[in-house]
């Protein structure tokens, strides 16, 4: 099952220079490194409007990364 998550801007690290964040290796480099995200979770990851859109799959709830994801967005 797929699921949608918005990490608004304010929450970003600032570490990162969020107009890098446009570029979808960058955005996906990201979810990977600062969210710790599993790459093969991540099906789409992209900066929009309100923030980095993250679409995750086959995701459990217990797992400490999604539980961070939930918080974050």
């Amino acid at each position: 099952m797929e699921e949608f998550f918005v990490i608004k801007r304010r929450k970003l690290d600032k570490s990162w220079n969020l107009s890098d964040l446009h570029e979808s290796n960058n955005a996906f480099d990201y979810c990977e490194q600062m969210l710790d995200i599993p790459e093969e979770h991540i099906v789409d990851a992209e900066m929009g409007s309100e923030g980095l859109e993250i679409t995750v799959i086959d995701a459990d709830e217990n797992e400490d990364w999604y539980v961070q994801l939930q918080r974050a967005a």
